[in-house]
C-alpha cells in the first residue's frame, strides 16, 4: 500500500480521493483549508491545515507531513478554487484574478518543491495535478474564464516543466482533466458522478510512468491536446 497526499480533501473531488483510497488500504495525508470542516475521519489518515496560497502555510505542512513519514509515494494536488465562471472580459476582476491565479498554478508549485524531496525518497514518486479541460489553449472555443482558464493552462506548462526535472530523479507528473463531475464547484448539472471520476483517476494515477510523465489525461483515459 502507498502513502498519498492529497491538498483539498475536505470536499468534492478531494473527499473522495480520501475516501477511496482509504478504502484500499492506502494511507492518506490531508491537506485543507480549515481542518473544522472535515467531516470525515479515519485511522489511516491525518488531517493538516494547509492554504496552498500561503508559503509559510505550505512550509508548516510540509514538516508535518515529514513529522508522519520520511517518504511519500504520490501527490495530488487537487486544492483549487474558481473565479466567477464564464466572466467576460468587462467582468474581470484583477485582484481576483491574481489570487485564483496563486492558488491554482502557484500553489501546485509550491506543494510540489516543499514534498520533492520525500517524492524522491520513493522508489517512484508521482505528482498528479488535478488540472481542467478549460485549461486547453486548443479547446478554447468559448472563450470566457480568463482567470480560471489561464491558471490551469499555466497548471499544465508546470507539469510539463516538471515532468522534466523528475525525469532523472525517479519523479513522474501528469496533468488530470478530471471531468465536469458532480461537486460543489462543478454544481449540480455536472453530468459526471464524482465517484465515478476519482475511481477513473486513481486507475491512471497508479498506473502512471515516464510515459504518462508531462502529459494531459481525461479520467477516462483519453488523451487531451495542450
Amino acid at each position: 500500500m502507498a502513502t498519498w497526499v492529497v491538498t483539498g480533501a475536505n470536499r468534492g473531488i478531494g473527499l473522495e480521493f480520501a475516501k477511496q483510497l482509504l478504502a484500499e488500504g492506502h494511507s492518506v495525508i490531508a491537506g485543507v483549508r480549515s481542518p473544522e470542516s472535515m467531516k470525515f475521519s479515519h485511522e489511516k489518515m491525518s488531517i493538516f491545515q494547509l492554504d496552498v496560497s500561503s508559503t509559510s502555510s505550505v512550509y508548516e505542512f510540509a514538516e508535518n507531513v515529514k513529522s508522519m513519514s520520511q517518504s511519500i509515494d504520490i501527490l495530488v494536488n487537487n486544492a483549487g478554487r474558481m473565479d466567477g465562471r464564464w466572466q467576460s472580459l468587462e467582468d474581470v476582476d484583477p485582484e481576483i484574478s491574481l489570487d485564483v491565479l496563486n492558488v491554482n498554478t502557484i500553489g501546485p508549485l509550491r506543494v510540489s518543491q516543499v514534498l520533492w524531496p520525500l517524492l524522491q525518497a520513493s522508489n517512484q514518486g508521482k505528482i498528479a495535478n488535478i488540472s481542467s479541460l478549460m485549461g486547453s489553449i486548443d479547446d478554447c472555443m468559448s472563450g470566457r474564464s480568463y482567470a480560471y482558464r489561464t491558471s490551469k493552462t499555466g497548471l499544465n506548462m508546470i507539469t510539463k516543466i516538471l515532468a522534466v526535472e523528475g525525469k532523472d530523479q525517479n519523479i513522474t507528473v501528469t496533468a488530470y482533466h478530471p471531468g465536469w463531475a458532480k461537486t460543489d464547484m462543478g454544481g449540480e448539472r455536472a453530468p459526471v458522478p464524482v465517484s465515478v471520476s476519482v475511481k477513473g483517476l486513481i486507475g491512471l494515477i497508479n498506473k502512471q510512468d515516464i510515459d504518462q510523465s508531462g502529459r494531459f489525461f481525461e479520467y477516462t483515459g483519453d488523451e487531451l491536446p495542450w
